[in-house]
């Protein structure tokens, strides 16, 4: 549950989406293009109802959550599962990238800090976009974890495909993605021609997802290639994916 600890709105109290709802109210939003500006709306919306008391009842609060990130200087989120990341599915993107978005349309900049608690007896604090970058480099990128998809067929391709869906979910939202992340992914997904011709092969649908995104990526600004045939490159995987 989306939660942000309330000092005076609503005394001990943490706030959160309706009881029974799921997520952080924005996940449909992602990856649709939609501006931050609305991404914001939708999730201050969402995340409505304070939570507190013995029983730990909800109750509607408008504005009080807007009230709270307008005044916040900081995000903690936890990572507490070994066995994903913040490139595997939508929740922390819908999360940090929600209250990020909802933070700059309220006119605040708070420093967003992934706290990994995979291992409990060191917990480590790095900034979003240092998170991001050891994923990218470590996971990602890494010919090893590339290996290891080719050999899972479609689903291999669906992952990598996903790696860059969320990825370009979190510069959209955050503005914490540095540009040169996209020229890693791009190299390895789509300039390989090993990794190229495995995705057009197994997973066509992905193949053209990645050239979707990593282009959307561009033209907002968000990538800035260093390389000139990224163009042809795009193009090339869009064309030969199209049935």
């Amino acid at each position: 549950m989306p939660r942000l600890r309330a000092r005076r709105s609503v005394d001990c109290a943490h706030f959160g989406t309706a009881p029974g709802a799921y997520g952080a109210g924005v996940e449909d939003l992602l990856g649709r293009g939609i501006d931050r500006e609305h991404v914001a709306s939708a999730y201050l919306a969402a995340v409505s109802h304070a939570y507190g008391g013995a029983e730990g009842d909800a109750a509607l609060a408008p504005g009080a959550f807007r009230a709270r990130v307008a005044t916040a200087d900081l995000l903690v989120h936890c990572a507490e599962d070994p066995a994903r990341d913040l490139l595997e599915g939508s929740e922390d993107v819908a999360f940090v990238g929600g209250f990020a978005a909802a933070a700059a349309a309220l006119g605040r900049a708070p420093d967003l800090i992934i706290l990994d608690t995979t291992d409990p007896a060191r917990p480590r604090a790095r900034s979003l976009s240092a998170a991001l970058a050891r994923i990218v480099r470590s996971r990602a990128a890494n010919p090893k974890f590339i290996a290891g998809q080719l050999r899972h067929g479609p689903r291999g391709a669906a992952e990598l495909a996903e790696t860059v869906d969320r990825l370009v979910d979190f510069a959209e939202t955050t503005g914490a993605v540095a540009s040169h992340f996209f020229d890693l992914l791009h190299d390895a997904y789509v300039a390989d021609d090993g990794v190229r011709s495995f995705l057009l092969r197994e997973n066509p649908a992905a193949a053209a997802a990645i050239a979707t995104r990593l282009d959307a990526a561009r033209r907002r600004g968000l990538w800035h290639p260093r390389r000139n045939d990224v163009d042809a490159n795009l193009r090339m995987l869009t064309k030969e994916a199209a049935p």
